[in-house]
Parts: C-alpha cells; sequence; structure tokens
C-alpha cells in the first residue's frame, strides 16, 4: 500500500467554480436533463466550467444526481444541483449528494432567499442538517468539512416571475445567495410573452437584475437560449450563463446531421 496521501475529488475541500468567478471569469455550463452518468461524463470531457443536474425538470432521482456527480470526477468541471422546489429536504439531500453548487427555482422575494440559505448553511450560518456521508468524503474530512462546506457553497437562486424582478434588490441583499440566475422561459410567461425571451419587456427585466447584482456584489446568471444570447448576456456582465442542456445539443446535432445527409436519402 502507498504511503502517499490518498487523492479524490470528495477530498478537496474547495470549488473550482466559486474559485474562478472570484477570480472575475465568465463561467458557461450546461443542465443535464437526460438523467445519464454516461452524457454527463461526455459533457465533462469538453470541459464546460460547470454541468447541473436538473432534477426540475428531468427524470432524475437521487441515485441518478449521485452517479452523475460521479462521472465528474477527475474533471475540472464543477457539479451542480437545480433542486424541484424550495424545500428544506430536497435542498439537503443534493447537497448531501456532493454537490457543488446548488440552484432553488422559483424564488420571489427575499423571504424565499432566506429560506434557500437557511437549509443550505450548517450552523451557524443556516440551520442544514448533519447527514454528511458522501459530501465528507465519507467522514475523511470531519471536523473540518462543516466550515469548509459552508465556504465552498455556490447558491444560486432563480429569478423568473415579475415579482422576483420587482424584489430582485431585497434577493440580491440576501446573505448566503451568491448569484441571481434568470430562468427566461418562465420569465417571459409570467409577463406574458411566452416562448419570446427577447424584447423590450424582457430586456428591463434582465437589467433590473443585472444592477441588482451589481449593487449588492453579487453574480449575475442566466440561461442563453442560443449562443449569440450567450454572448450578448457575457457582454451585458452576466458571469454565470447556461448555453444550453445536453438534450437539446443532441437533438440539433443530429438536426444537423441528417439534413447534411437528405440529398443522398433514396426517392
Amino acid at each position: 500500500m502507498s504511503n502517499d496521501a490518498p487523492f479524490h475529488p470528495l477530498l478537496n475541500a474547495g470549488n473550482p467554480i466559486k474559485d474562478k468567478l472570484a477570480a472575475g471569469r465568465t463561467c458557461f455550463g450546461l443542465f443535464l436533463v437526460s438523467a445519464s452518468a454516461l452524457i454527463a461524463e461526455c459533457c465533462a470531457t469538453r470541459g464546460p466550467d460547470w454541468l447541473l443536474v436538473d432534477m426540475e425538470a428531468s427524470p432524475a432521482d437521487r441515485r441518478d444526481l449521485i452517479q452523475m456527480l460521479q462521472a465528474l470526477n477527475g474533471s475540472h468541471t464543477a457539479g451542480m444541483v437545480r433542486v424541484a422546489r424550495n424545500e428544506r429536504h430536497l435542498i439537503e439531500a443534493a447537497l448531501d449528494s456532493g454537490a457543488q453548487g446548488l440552484m432553488v427555482p422559483k424564488v420571489d422575494s427575499a423571504a424565499d432567499a432566506r429560506a434557500v440559505a437557511n437549509c443550505a448553511y450548517y450552523p451557524p450560518r443556516g440551520r442544514r442538517g448533519v447527514n454528511p456521508i458522501r459530501c465528507s468524503a465519507y467522514f475523511s474530512r470531519l471536523p473540518d468539512y462543516f466550515a469548509e462546506a459552508n465556504q465552498s457553497l455556490l447558491t444560486i437562486v432563480q429569478i423568473e416571475s415579475a415579482q422576483a424582478v420587482a424584489e430582485a434588490d431585497d434577493i440580491a441583499a440576501v446573505d448566503g445567495i451568491d448569484v441571481l440566475f434568470i430562468g427566461c422561459g418562465d420569465l417571459a410567461c409570467d409577463l406574458g410573452q411566452a416562448g419570446q425571451v427577447t424584447g423590450a419587456l424582457m430586456d428591463a427585466a434582465i437589467e433590473q437584475v443585472l444592477e441588482a447584482c451589481h449593487r449588492h456584489g453579487k453574480i449575475a446568471g442566466i440561461f442563453a437560449y442560443s449562443l449569440e444570447l450567450a454572448q450578448r448576456y457575457a457582454r451585458q456582465g452576466f458571469r454565470f450563463i447556461a448555453f444550453g442542456n445536453d438534450m437539446k445539443l443532441l437533438a440539433q446535432s443530429l438536426e444537423q446531421q441528417m439534413r447534411s445527409l437528405e440529398e443522398f436519402a433514396s426517392p
């Protein structure tokens, strides 16, 4: 047996995505809606800054989440999770599974944001329950784990309604929230323009959230529905940007490949 200290990603107390953001980097990533560890691993080999297991819009369960996070081991890609709703049990279970970042949907007020922080951080910062099996490298990092977990977690709340936009300044002021992330699809629906993620109403809402983040020293994030929009948002000052999801990229690639073969199809 080697006398060298063991190396495993779970033994690393840091969080590469949080370090990149602190250094002023703009970070790009994908939502994973396939519930597939194989696809998660494939995506990580291409070097996105982060991959987020979507437990709101996919069939993924907690076993899938753990296996998808395991698939990122050894990569430079941060493994994150979006829970289905702002609920203590879901938040704690996701973090106990070893996610480096947490996204909570439909946060409409400062009270909602405080509830997220309360569930996401251990005392004295919050009231997260103590079940640190995988997340503490199977107890290898105790007792330092609790303080390290509070320090390294990236906590993201989604702005997805007109109410959330109106209260963005108060949400951004909440301690423990790192990123305000605009969910453009739901926000467009709430603004009365379903499926239209651009235009004057969206531009005004996006600018209001961006300004709130700047005032309170928080990171502005957003879901981009095209590469052109991702580039535009980066120029505007958004620094945590999703440029799609795994199934959409697969569908787009397949469509492009099939189009290129159409002329060779039999009549």
